[in-house]
């Protein structure tokens, strides 16, 4: 018994010599207390530095990907789709189907607003057929041999990996000893037999008849001589129809933008005030404009060819479509299979390049999405008329890729020059000319957390989404055929200056639907003074974007902080092979910088508050078991004559004491433990361990004080049981250990807030990490940062677990002390140890069950609050939380029921 002097001149000092006594005489309860408060503040030290410095590396990440190559992308009124209103992003083909819309003067204002950096418009004009013939190289001695020959060649285009085959009606070859005549009045090719008479042996292409991709529209005559060579020298090759889309620029601003101008192969640059020059074709005087080429085509497919000669013609073979028809299925030997790539064809036609006037060209409109199962986009199919493949006679103008067969999701438009051919009312029509190639490789580079598309530079691909669609594409993406009407689209092939636009966008020529007025489809705005996702660039940004909405009315978003998103699109099956696939297509999706940023400073709040209640109730839960384990002794004390006010201070005093204790030792252990995890933590935040190891233990340690104050002497003394009620005669080790629970509520209380408090915190991090992600996933950028939170989300569930353990094992370790007697009496009335031990570890289960159900219905309810939902990902959380409850309570249950082998229980007897 601690001696205790009356007076009130010592009584200050005898507070402090009872408090120094109980922790110098009850060293395992300080040493408990010094644990607890120990953790706690270290662990608060620590985790505040592993979270600020996970958010350093987040707002670094961030900033860094922060600009794009252009902060705002302004469209024509109405551009915007429904769908990208609804989900708040742009489509990656944002060009698709807008061709014209604003007006040159519209694009002067938007230069001349203040702030505006470059502003660098886009004019997409269309798609022109450009042929390119893949030479078939056969052999001289096939050439060689004295008799005619007739060779077939078929030629299946091959697509989406291999999974779309289609197979072109077969083309003909035939090479004769004999002399070819041509006449161009009538037109024919007739062969000169050794009499002097003419066979007509290569008919003229007929009417299609309403089918381009049948044998009149697909088929390919070629004849030669060994006398006079090749007609019109046409070699035998494969012919690739190239699609290639034209769109018009602004040199210097886009060379402002990504750096265009820097990114030449080849030639020279574009002058956006160049003078155009004419070209005599045909007798006509043709205007002519500068055209800059990728060199790449963007386009991934090859032509399969196959060679067969057939049986050797006895007399001239009249190559007309009946023929044609007929020998297709004919036998043949092959003689060669050979394989062309589109970009061997895409760089014969550059160097065909111009290939003459530009006659007509088409416009590809926008892909519609209809929602699928699970929330995924299905692209809606359209039929386009076999009539943009035909002249108004019904003759196919220009034979369309056969890939246009295919199923097509973007309505085609032709412009056809319907005056090329008639004087005096004639027209001339463009022809582009060569000017120099670019590498789109080379274009200046930007994050691709933070990518969005250039437009113009980049083809639209889709990855798969599952095995069966990667199998499907052959391990590869879907990229661009030759199909304009597909789902991805091919990059600009040709660019040209703004002032082309008169000449490719004349009504007189192309008929009705030309933007003259508006030529320009997009303006992409990079603005002045942006240096992150800080307050002042962002208000930079939004006043530029409001000035360009009010003063043009045209369609404004803001792309800067905008990160690529993955969006599942549903591609139903084509025509030629290709099964349905699940693909994804990157979209961008608007703001995610700034929502990452508002999600880490409200997570980081919520995890700090979280540490700190832990923290709290930890140690007044420590503190509440002393007070109660010295019940008896404070109620001797208030029997002598101690103040409340006294016995507060006491109490106080001691969890005060061993708060500074363990915030000094906190400070101290808080550098090394952040060196070694590889964090940054000064020795001014290493301090803020002993105020708040302090100020926690005043607050952990209030309540118990106060109620070791309030406690009447004489009830103090009793032991702590319910009043005596119906009897109850437990038959067994279970029974027996439930019922403890309900005779001790307080002790109860105590296990069940605990344990309670430790599961809380396990669920709601968790679940923070889980609703963290579930805000900022589905964007590259979110993809990032969630990696590097995740850390530290882990950190704080291990010290939450931690102190939950911590607090449970001491509550199970006060309750063994209070009951020895009693553990005692029990065993001496012949129960095993391991009876003890199950008894012991019963009431823990049951106090965990309900300590787990508590701490994981309240874990719940703050994170359905921070995430603004209840999802079956979180309730699963939930229940393994509460389950993980169950098994820590057991785990901290084994601990003290060891500890009933040492009681001395003659002892415990002897004093009972």
């Amino acid at each position: 018994m601690v001696a205790v002097t009356y007076g009130s001149s010592s009584g200050e000092m005898t507070v402090t010599r009872l408090a120094w006594a109980q922790l110098r005489f009850r060293v395992t309860r300080t040493l408990a207390l010094l644990t607890g408060l120990f953790v706690a503040a270290t662990a608060f030290t620590v985790l505040t530095a592993a979270s600020r410095t996970a958010q350093l590396r987040t707002v670094g990440t961030i900033t860094a990907s922060y600009s794009p190559s252009y902060d705002i992308l302004v469209r024509p009124k109405g551009a915007r789709t429904a769908l990208e209103d609804q989900t708040g992003t742009v489509q990656p083909n944002f060009l698709s189907g807008i061709y014209g819309g604003i007006t040159m003067a519209q694009w002067r204002q938007v230069q001349r607003i203040q702030g505006v950096q470059v502003a660098a418009p886009i004019a997409m004009i269309g798609y022109v057929l450009v042929s390119a013939g893949v030479p078939l190289d056969l052999s001289s001695a096939d050439y060689d041999r004295p008799d005619r020959q007739l060779y077939r060649f078929s030629t299946t285009w091959v697509s989406a990996g291999g999974a779309t085959r289609i197979t072109q009606p077969p083309s003909y070859v035939y090479y004769t000893p004999d002399r070819i005549a041509v006449s161009t009045d009538p037109y024919s090719i007739s062969e000169v037999l050794p009499g002097g008479s003419q066979v007509e042996v290569c008919a003229p292409p007929v009417p299609a008849n309403g089918n381009p991709f049948g044998v009149a529209g697909q088929t390919q005559i070629t004849c030669g001589s060994k006398q006079s060579g090749w007609v019109f020298g046409g070699r035998p090759a494969v012919v690739w129809n190239f699609p290639m889309l034209i769109a018009a620029i602004d040199p210097d601003a886009e060379a402002k933008l990504d750096g265009l101008s820097h990114a030449l192969s080849s030639g020279r640059y574009l002058a956006e005030n160049a003078a155009d020059g004419t070209a005599t074709v045909n007798g006509f005087a043709e205007p002519t404009f500068p055209v800059l080429a990728t060199t790449s085509s963007g386009v991934g497919e090859e032509a399969v060819t196959t060679v067969q000669r057939l049986a050797t013609p006895a007399r001239p073979v009249v190559l007309n479509q009946n023929v044609e028809t007929r020998d297709a299925t004919a036998p043949g030997q092959t003689v060669l299979t050979t394989t062309s790539t589109a970009q061997q064809a895409y760089k014969l036609a550059l160097k065909l390049t111009p290939t003459g006037p530009i006659g007509f060209y088409y416009e590809a409109g926008p892909v519609s999405y209809r929602r699928g199962p699970g929330g995924s986009l299905i692209p809606v199919q359209v039929t386009n008329p076999a009539s943009l493949w035909t002249a108004p006679d019904g003759d196919i103008t220009e034979g369309p890729p056969i890939d246009q067969a295919d199923s097509q999701y973007r309505p085609l438009r032709r412009h056809e020059n319907l005056n090329v051919e008639t004087t005096p009312t004639y027209d001339p029509s463009p022809l582009p000319v060569l000017t120099g190639t670019f590498n789109p490789g080379r274009i200046t580079a930007f994050n691709p957390l933070s990518q969005v598309p250039l437009g113009p530079y980049q083809a639209v691909t889709a990855t798969p989404a599952d095995a069966a669609s990667a199998k499907a594409l052959g391990g590869g993406d879907l990229l661009p055929n030759l199909n304009m009407g597909g789902l991805v689209s091919q990059p600009a092939q040709l660019l040209t200056s703004l002032s082309a636009l008169p000449a490719l966008e004349n009504a007189n020529q192309f008929g009705t639907g030309i933007p003259a007025a508006d030529p320009i489809s997009v303006i992409r705005v990079r603005v002045a003074g942006v240096t992150g996702p800080n307050v002042i660039s962002r208000v930079r940004i939004n006043q530029v974007a409001q000035q360009i909405a009010t003063q043009t009315g045209l369609d404004v978003d803001i792309v800067a902080g905008s990160s690529p998103v993955p969006v599942r699109v549903g591609l139903p099956a084509g025509k030629f092979g290709q099964p349905s696939l699940a693909l994804i297509m990157d979209w961008v999706k608007k703001g995610v910088a700034v929502t990452i940023l508002t999600a880490v400073d409200r997570q980081s709040v919520l995890l700090f508050t979280l540490i700190l209640l832990v923290c709290v109730l930890y140690v007044a839960n420590a503190a509440w078991a002393a007070v109660r384990g010295r019940r008896r002794e404070l109620g001797v004390l208030a029997c002598l004559g101690w103040q409340r006010s006294r016995l507060f201070g006491a109490v106080l005093g001691e969890v005060t004491g061993i708060g500074l204790v363990a915030g000094l030792l906190g400070a101290a252990a808080a550098l090394p433990v952040s060196t070694l995890a590889g964090l940054r933590a000064s020795p001014g935040r290493a301090l803020l361990a002993v105020p708040v190891a302090v100020l926690v233990a005043v607050a952990a340690g209030a309540v118990p004080a106060w109620l070791a104050t309030r406690a009447e002497p004489t009830a103090a003394i009793r032991p702590t049981v319910l009043g005596v009620g119906r009897a109850y005669h437990p038959r067994g080790v279970t029974s027996l250990g439930l019922l403890n629970v309900v005779r001790t509520p307080g002790r109860a209380l105590i296990g069940v807030l605990s344990l309670a408090v430790g599961i809380a915190g396990l669920t709601v991090l968790t679940a923070v990490t889980f609703a963290f992600r579930g805000v900022v996933v589905g964007s590259l950028l979110g993809d990032a940062i969630a990696v590097q939170v995740r850390a530290v989300d882990y950190v704080a569930i291990a010290a939450t677990v931690l102190l939950g353990v911590l607090g449970v094992a001491d509550v199970l370790y006060l309750n063994i002390r209070e009951r020895a007697s009693e553990l005692a009496t029990i065993r001496s009335l012949g129960w095993r140890e391991s009876a003890l031990a199950r008894l012991v570890i019963t009431e823990g289960a049951a106090i965990g069950l309900l300590g787990s159900l508590i701490g994981a219905g309240l874990g719940l309810a703050m994170t359905a609050w921070f995430a603004g939902q209840v999802t079956h990902r979180l309730v699963a959380v939930t229940v393994t939380t509460a389950a993980t409850g169950l098994v820590v309570t057991a785990i901290a249950a084994v601990v003290p029921a060891a500890l009933l082998r040492r009681l001395p229980a003659a002892h415990l007897l002897a004093e009972e």
